[in-house]
């Protein structure tokens, strides 16, 4: 698997996110996750005071109340994706003995939980 190695030294989680979701190369950008985030939600209430100079805007609350669902819907599908890309990972790599243990294991949990 050599030629996997180069491969896998550019992988990185923002560059695997780029790519699912708009199926770009991966961005640049180097700023830490806290920075990226107060950055746009900055510039995002600005905006907001242009239209709202009340401290507390509904337009923010929203925008904020939608921001977490959307950040809690797309991290529950990425947690599923991970999970599918391990078992796909065990299968390609041979370890069929783990694929099968953690697939019996997902069974017998599912028969437990059926009423």
């Amino acid at each position: 698997m050599d030629y996997t190695k180069p491969i896998f030294e550019k992988a990185s989680i923002r560059g695997l996110a780029d790519y699912i979701l708009y199926g770009l190369a991966p961005n640049k950008d180097t700023r830490d996750y806290e920075t990226r985030l107060d950055d746009v939600y900055e510039k995002y209430k600005k905006a907001v005071f242009n239209f709202d100079d009340n401290p507390t805007p509904e337009l923010l609350d929203l925008a904020n109340e939608m921001t977490e669902e959307t950040a809690s819907v797309y991290m529950e599908i990425g947690i599923q994706t991970g999970i599918l890309l391990m078992l796909d990972i065990i299968k390609n790599t041979g370890t069929k003995e783990l694929l099968n243990l953690f697939s019996s294991e997902v069974k017998e949990q599912g028969e437990a939980e059926t009423p």
